[in-house]
């Protein structure tokens, strides 16, 4: 049976010279033995090696730091929450300055370069937008029918999912659960139905839209990239067509 308990977890509001290290308050000291070196696990799955250091018996996120905050994008102001997972590896929840969850679509934006507003992009091309992760995840570009059913690969189906189960709970940019009936087709795909609706009206998605879906420990993160001028390209371990 799995504990009841709570992970431990502490939060930081990111001020001067964030980008060089971070500080663990002395009270989360406690609950984590200090070793040298840490991962940090960014919203979308990657990993990140940063080194402890220890100065007048506090202790800092250092070395590694730095690409942790760029690859992230990370402004002064920002709010993380770091989840502990006992096995020194932190789960890292960025939100904003207004308190919402960091927007994946906007930050694989900035990841490709693409300050630049899709009426900035000359006639006939594209721009590529790379989508990293380690999880199982797939993408789609939305058609009319998709906006009423989408359907789950049978890769993805058999390998994350419980075929057991009728409610898929997705979480889209915002953070906001949206549970979703699924049924089992006869190939061994699942076809997500009720609910699923009402996520795309919420989330203005739209026919010509491409989303992701990446399965998440035990629920499915969706992303939105709403430019017609934009390709998706996913890479990683467990991409599924």
């Amino acid at each position: 049976m799995a504990s009841s308990v709570p992970a431990p977890a502490f939060f930081t509001v990111l001020v001067s010279h964030f980008s060089e290290k971070m500080k663990i308050p002395r009270a989360f000291v406690n609950h984590f033995n200090g070793p040298a070196l840490c991962q940090l696990e960014g919203p979308n799955g990657n990993c990140w090696d940063v080194k402890l250091d220890e100065k007048n018996n506090d202790f800092f996120f250092h070395k590694g730091c730095r690409k942790f905050v760029k690859d992230n994008f990370l402004d002064e102001g920002d709010f993380l929450v770091f989840d502990y997972d006992g096995n020194s590896c932190f789960e890292v929840t960025i939100y904003d300055e207004c308190a919402c969850e960091t927007d994946m679509e906007a930050a694989m934006t900035k990841r490709s370069g693409g300050a630049q507003r899709r009426d900035d992009v000359p006639p006939g091309e594209s721009r590529i937008i790379e989508f990293k992760s380690k999880h199982f995840c797939f993408k789609r570009t939305m058609e009319k029918h998709r906006l009423y059913q989408l359907v789950i690969p049978i890769t993805i189906a058999r390998a994350k999912l419980d075929m057991s189960r009728q409610i898929l709970e997705l979480r889209d940019p915002k953070n906001r659960p949206w549970p979703v009936t699924v049924a089992p087709m006869e190939d061994g795909r699942l076809l997500v139905n009720k609910g699923w609706r009402d996520c795309c009206q919420a989330n203005q998605i739209e026919v010509g839209h491409t989303i992701v879906l990446e399965c998440v420990k035990k629920h499915v993160k969706l992303h939105i990239f709403r430019d017609e001028g934009c390709d998706v390209i996913l890479s990683g371990p467990h991409v599924v067509d």
